[in-house]
């Protein structure tokens, strides 16, 4: 496809991104020739997708050395898994690399260019989208701040105007405007946080604390937490990112004593107001940061190597990362690898010295670390991560099999990662274990699938499967799916009789009613009947859904004559419920 040396794209992959039914609509979309201008660019793929609307979806792909890093689509699909236009993309990749256009990445283009035509083209793009105005000119040189560290390198003034202008208006506190103004002031934020990370990755502290503090400062002295939803979850994470930039950018400036006492002051203050909203600190590890920066003692003999590993006691917050935390991104930033190793080790970060052994090519040393110290699978995941991004592909497998061998939460996706990452990697027997461990741990037709790829005696593995299924006794929609994808309908009717759970009945029934339309018509009754019992008008439309499905199998199953007498009864039965009541004499009529 490129010179790009990009993991093996597979069948499994695609699946596990998608919900099965965004898949097979994917497949179709693919197979029809649906998929065009498909332009690849360093790393990034962008393709053109015909859907329902006139003008066809642009996708994004990103890819990075351990596989499909990012992907984008311009339609709403917005229900779990990638939507059927970027699976028909993948599948493009997949099966038709050479279709793809290789152009060279926008970093290359302009490099070329001469500074006078740069300019025009940076006007002319302003000038066709004037909201990039405020945004050039964040990042553009300026003298109004001459007195201060930071002249020539930001703009303070448009960083605060732009801040402003991410805060929610009076006038849009409504329950749906509120989440979309949550959603863009997170994005806004996040933007200009952004510019405070490029200042620390040029460890320029002293700019990044002046961006961070006209932020803060806007963000926390503005009566905005009683204008949004306090369950905006990206809008926390953003802000949780605030806390954790300026933690570690004002470890990586020099304050005396004064200045030490005014920043945490400060800090506690605008944590006071910001925590009307989130209702917990995020600023008080900035505060500690700057109160204390790197002036102790334990700190300065842990940094040494002279303590012993994890005798360097200090808790981290569980919803904002503390002090070790940001100490060591700031090391990292530095390139204080010995002293990140040795901090790492004192605080008992296990994960943390393992990721930093892999990336400074200690493979053999980072998964012994991990195997001996590290007992989430998240941390294992993370760390065979870091293992194969740094070229250590076999010690990452070796971590990731140490961890599906372990019981808990989140052994599926460690399976999940190394069943794919096995199969790129030609080690088909590991790749297939890896395979049975996700579908246990995680029952789907995706899983499913991803087994069925890989295994040579489908027949005996499949019957294997779908034995365990059963002795499982799961009660779950995705398990029920299974079945159903296998025509094994009786075991998918007893996965939603143990559920009893509509969310569970309703694929079932979709699933069977031409197959099993006596267990569907009194299934589907017995879900409506509640609802009509009691009363419940909120719902009757759901009731009458139920009884449109039983409809649905008396027909399959010659019994419509008895199921409009049903409906007729409960109309009479009920004809004081005027909301109900025509509802039901629709539905007989569509019969």
């Amino acid at each position: 496809m490129s010179d790009v040396q990009w993991p093996t794209l597979t069948e499994a992959t695609v699946r596990e991104l998608a919900r099965s039914k965004s898949y097979q609509r994917g497949q179709s979309y693919y197979e029809r020739g649906a998929v065009s201008n498909v332009v690849q660019r360093g790393e990034t793929v962008r393709a053109d997708v015909e859907g329902s609307q006139y003008q066809p979806y642009t996708v994004t792909l990103t890819f990075d050395d351990a596989g499909v890093a990012q992907t984008d689509c311009s339609c709403p699909y917005d229900y779990g898994g990638i939507c059927k236009h970027r699976v028909a993309v993948l599948l493009t990749c997949l099966r038709d690399p050479d279709c793809i256009r290789e152009k060279p990445p926008l970093s290359e283009l302009v490099a070329a260019v001469d500074e006078d035509t740069l300019q025009e083209l940076v006007v002319e793009l302003a000038d066709s989208r004037p909201e990039l105005i405020e945004w050039i000119e964040t990042r553009l040189p300026t003298t109004e701040n001459a007195d201060d560290d930071t002249a020539g390198t930001v703009n303070l003034q448009s960083i605060r105007n732009r801040a402003e202008h991410a805060l929610p208006k009076p006038g849009q506190q409504g329950h749906n405007d509120g989440y979309a103004e949550a959603d863009r002031m997170a994005t806004e934020l996040a933007d200009l946080i952004g510019q405070a990370e490029q200042a620390l990755d040029a460890e320029d502290g002293g700019t990044a604390v002046a961006i961070l503090e006209a932020i803060t400062d806007v963000v926390a002295t503005n009566r905005w937490p009683d204008l949004l939803p306090h369950d905006a979850t990206r809008l926390y994470e953003t802000i949780a990112t605030l806390g954790e930039t300026f933690t570690e950018a004002l470890l990586m400036v020099k304050l005396d004593a004064s200045e030490r006492d005014d920043w945490a002051e400060r800090l506690d203050r605008w944590d006071d107001t910001i925590q009307r909203f989130t209702a917990r600190s995020t600023l008080s590890v900035a505060a500690e940061a700057a109160q204390e920066g790197w002036d102790n003692e334990d700190l300065q003999a842990a940094l040494a190597g002279k303590l012993e590993a994890g005798a360097l006691d200090d808790e981290e917050p569980a919803y904002v990362n503390g002090l070790i935390t940001a100490r060591l991104s700031v090391l990292e930033r530095q390139e204080r690898t010995d002293d990140y190793l040795n901090l790492a080790q004192a605080a008992g970060q296990s994960q943390a010295y393992a990721e930093m052994l892999a990336r400074t090519g200690k493979p053999h040393q980072a998964v012994d670390t991990a195997i001996e110290s590290v007992a989430s699978h998240q941390g294992l995941l993370a760390i065979a991560k870091t293992l194969r991004q740094h070229d250590h592909p076999d010690a990452a497998l070796e971590v990731a099999e140490h961890g599906v061998s372990l019981d808990g939460i989140d052994r599926d996706t460690v399976a999940e990662w190394l069943r794919d990452r096995a199969a790129s990697m030609g080690d088909d027997e590991l790749a297939l274990r890896a395979a049975k461990i996700a579908f246990e741990e995680s029952p789907s037709v995706s899983t499913f699938r991803a087994v069925e790829e890989l295994s040579e005696d489908w027949e005996r593995t499949r019957s294997e499967l779908l034995q365990t299924l059963r002795y499982q006794n799961s009660s779950s929609a995705t398990a029920a799916n299974v079945f159903l994808e296998e025509e094994l309908y009786d075991d998918a009717i007893d996965v939603a009789e143990r559920s009893g759970r509509p969310s569970v009945i309703e694929p079932v029934v979709a699933g069977v009613k031409t197959e099993r339309p006596d267990w569907t018509i009194e299934i589907c009754q017995s879900q409506a009947e509640p609802i009509i019992e009691q009363g419940k008008h909120d719902s009757y439309e759901t009731a009458v859904r139920w009884l449109r499905w039983a409809g649905e199998a008396a027909q399959a199953g010659g019994q419509l004559d008895d199921w409009r007498e049903y409906v007729e009864t409960l109309r009479e039965e009920h004809y004081k419920k005027y909301k109900l009541r025509p509802m039901l004499e629709e539905l007989l009529e569509e019969f």
